[in-house]
């Protein structure tokens, strides 16, 4: 993972003495609960993150740190790039973290075990913008060899969802998009998974083509779930409710200004500006990708496909599960 700028990692080190701390704990069977959560009531706010460096729906939060949005909300917040959905709430539940945002397959299974203490509070970019990227068009789907990320990951729900309807996929754990493409070019696979603005990127600099543009296939469903330390959240309800003020503001920023935005978004990814904005212009439905509003049929439809894949066995009960009382009152929906 690439490093980012400033302050806002200067836990880093910190956090990853943590988690390793974390695992040791948990293979005794026990998961101490330390950090701010024991502390009296702060304005810090220690936010942990999957591809802060890779995805602009991450990279917005980075956005809000430079222009002292969440300084004007009264937040000191700090950000922990996770290199996945298991190591970014790895230091939430043992609280060293106080909140995770993190692939939506990892939070539900996480959030359902015991102790785990977290308490899913709200979805996050809520359209499907996950393609197969192959190294040049007029590939086949069936018979295809499709990488994913790894075992439990969004990315196998999707194969395991494709293969439901061409049954002659096959699929192989690659890694991260990078790793992915890799193996694509050196034809290991047929094609890899891969996201905005990666998709714009490769389709520019090495003429990839969309095998598969799973939204056409599966329909909508949050990328990442947002989780809280539950005690933190207990103990600083307002620290959580102004970092969603501040989320809801960097939402509209990206669905109103996108060339603005795009300008913000290119230095921390990394990115062409002119890809950068091409590649949120490309985003499906940008108003609604970027919006806090809680889009009850894709919350549904992401339970309906863990059940498919067999990485749950009941349907998740969203009323229970979801804690909207943080979201500003537009956001929220009844479930």
């Amino acid at each position: 993972m690439g490093a980012f700028r400033g302050r806002t990692f200067a836990l880093v080190g910190a956090l990853l003495a943590a988690v390793a701390l974390a695992g040791c704990a948990n293979e005794g069977g026990d998961t101490a609960v330390g950090g701010s959560n024991s502390a009296a009531p702060t304005t810090a706010l220690r936010i942990s993150a999957t591809g802060t460096d890779s995805l602009p729906f991450m990279a917005i939060l980075q956005v809000g740190v430079n222009k002292g949005w969440f300084h004007e909300a009264g937040l000191d917040v700090s950000l922990y790039s996770g290199g996945g959905g298991g190591d970014t709430l790895r230091v939430v539940t043992s609280g060293d973290a106080d909140l995770a945002i993190a692939g939506n397959t990892s939070v539900v299974l996480a959030a359902a075990k015991p102790a785990s203490h977290l308490t899913v509070v709200a979805p996050w970019f809520q359209v499907n913008d996950f393609y197969w990227l192959a190294s040049k068009p007029g590939q086949a789907l069936p018979g295809a060899t499709l990488g994913f990320s790894s075992a439990g990951s969004t990315t196998e729900l999707l194969v395991k969802a494709l293969q439901k309807q061409t049954p002659s996929i096959k699929t192989i754990a690659i890694g991260p998009m990078g790793d992915n493409w890799a193996a694509t070019k050196a034809n290991r696979i047929t094609a890899g998974w891969a996201m905005h603005p990666f998709v714009t990127q490769k389709e520019q600099t090495d003429g990839a083509a969309v095998l598969v543009a799973t939204r056409d296939v599966v329909g909508d469903f949050p990328a990442d779930l947002v989780a809280a330390n539950t005690e933190y959240a207990q103990r600083n309800p307002q620290n959580l409710r102004g970092f969603f003020t501040v989320a809801d503001r960097l939402m509209r920023y990206v669905a109103t200004q996108p060339a603005q935005a795009a300008a913000d978004l290119a230095p921390l990814l990394k990115v062409d500006p002119a890809v950068m904005a091409q590649s949120l212009t490309q985003t499906p439905e940008l108003a609604k990708a970027y919006s806090l509003k809680v889009d009850a049929a894709a919350l549904t439809n992401l339970s309906r496909l863990m059940v498919d894949a067999g990485q749950i066995t009941t349907p998740v009960n969203w009323k229970s599960v979801l804690d909207q009382q943080y979201l500003p009152d537009p956001a929220r929906t009844q479930l």
